[in-house]
């Protein structure tokens, strides 16, 4: 717990006892508050009680504590008052604005929302038939509804994967395209008209590959992990009806379907034809722990993770996994960005070799929306696993390389 969490502490239980709460009803709402913030916040979510939003509230209620305390409904039930008390004291004591006191405690008032899933040392209901849940999406598309939602109730700006992904689908769509036998790339011609229809065509030499291009060979893989087309006799690439499909989804259900085939479909390892991919399956093994290293970065921040006074252990470890794993510096961080999950900055400036290969990230910044999207991976991934902290097996797998 920071110093700042155990002032309001202070604060709050001082308050109480001014307002003429009872000494041991003033302790029980301090005990539940301390239990909050160091067994739920401080371990679980790397949080302070200013960042606490609607969604975590919501998290610790129907699923951490009923998948990981031996409680009851009626010491679960207690956390409520205790909680809105305190954001009401957060408020008046400056620490966070009135909408976000209003969203809380909106949240808090939904006490049969909050308690009707608790069973006691199990998971949340309806988990064991519906992981995450998932479900089916016109009987084409696997879809993880509870990040759907998430996304689709987040303030973002319109991420620019979602304009290039459909313009790139309507290429394949209108131009015959014929694979090159040596990789299954894409013809020279193809890629340089595709690249030019993107919303920020990348600049390469007229005798780049398809790995040159990010943008365009992301989109070509993702598409593949989806049956968006499929490639034919002769290396023919054909456009399967699901491409229709896909572009009639609404654009935050094309967001959440891309991040997933992001993360989870497509084979880390056969984004680089070159290169070094001997540990591109390791870094996709441990993305919840990239993803919980991302979600404890400030958010709308620069965060530098280079610089020999930097210190910080989250930024060295995310140093040592973008050095290690170049599939994730190259192509994943630059896929991220696509969505709107986060920005970077090479570490030189102008260097076109730098700037063409994605090498030297120097710092980065991790959107609003970005770091809660990584906090509901991290917390899916945690639940699935069963541990507290992902970053502890990052770091012994990080150490060990």
């Amino acid at each position: 717990m920071t110093e700042e969490d155990q002032k309001f502490l202070d604060g709050f239980y001082q308050a109480l006892l001014d307002q003429g709460v009872s000494r041991d009803r003033s302790s029980g709402h301090l005990e539940n508050l301390r239990f909050f913030a160091q067994s739920f916040l401080d371990l679980s979510e790397g949080m302070e009680f200013r960042e606490v939003d609607t969604e975590t509230i919501e998290y610790f209620f129907t699923n951490w504590y009923p998948g990981r305390v031996k409680g009851s409904k009626t010491e679960l039930l207690d956390f409520i008052p205790s909680l809105r008390k305190f954001y009401q004291f957060l408020f008046q004591a400056g620490g966070i604005s009135g909408r976000t006191l209003e969203e809380i405690s909106g949240s808090l008032s939904r006490k049969d929302y909050l308690l009707e899933k608790f069973a006691p040392g199990t998971a949340a209901a309806g988990e064991e038939s519906d992981p995450g849940g998932s479900g089916e999406i016109h009987s084409e598309f696997w879809l993880d509804r509870s990040l759907y939602f998430l996304v689709r109730n987040l303030e973002k700006s319109k991420p620019r994967i979602i304009l290039d992904f459909q313009l790139f689908l309507d290429y394949l769509a209108h131009h015959p395209i014929r694979l090159k036998s040596a990789g299954a790339g894409f013809p020279r011609k193809d890629l340089y008209r595709i690249n030019q229809m993107f919303s920020e065509p990348e600049k390469n030499p007229a005798n780049a590959d398809q790995d040159q291009f990010r943008r365009l060979n992301l989109f070509y893989h993702l598409g593949r992990s989806l049956d968006l087309f499929l490639v034919g006799q002769s290396s023919q690439l054909l456009v399967t009806p699901r491409s229709e499909r896909f572009l009639a989804l609404d654009l935050d259900q094309q967001l959440v379907i891309l991040l997933d085939a992001l993360w989870n479909r497509v084979r880390w390892s056969e984004l680089q034809r070159f290169g070094a991919n001997t540990f591109a399956g390791w870094a996709q093994e441990q993305r919840g722990g990239f993803a919980e290293l991302l979600s404890r970065v400030p958010a709308d921040t620069t965060w530098p993770i280079t610089g020999s006074g930097n210190k910080d252990r989250y930024a060295q470890m995310l140093l040592s996994y973008l050095g290690i794993y170049e599939v994730v510096e190259n192509l994943i961080m630059f896929g991220l960005k696509e969505m709107g999950i986060l920005y970077y900055e090479l570490e030189q400036d102008g260097d076109r070799f730098l700037a063409r290969d994605h090498r030297g990230i120097k710092s980065i910044i991790v959107t609003r929306f970005g770091r809660k999207v990584m906090r509901y991976l991290t917390r899916k991934a945690r639940d699935e696993m069963g541990v507290e902290s992902l970053m502890d097996l990052l770091e012994e797998g990080l150490l060990f390389l």
